[in-house]
């Protein structure tokens, strides 16, 4: 019985640390992909011919 109760105890561990992983990989997914994340002389021309900021930032 011992055996297994450590064996629970690393498989808790290992899955707490996945998610803790995966929690921090779509953190910084996410901060990648804001709006306003790229460098600020980036500029989109739109139909008008505006070049002011991406349309997600106006």
């Amino acid at each position: 019985m011992t055996i297994l109760s450590g064996l629970l105890g690393m498989v808790a561990l290992a899955m707490m640390a996945a998610l803790v992983v995966l929690a921090v990989r779509r953190d910084r997914d996410i901060r990648h992909n804001a709006p306003g994340a790229t460098a600020p002389d980036v500029t989109v021309r739109d139909h008008a011919g505006d070049t002011s900021a991406p349309p997600a930032v106006r």
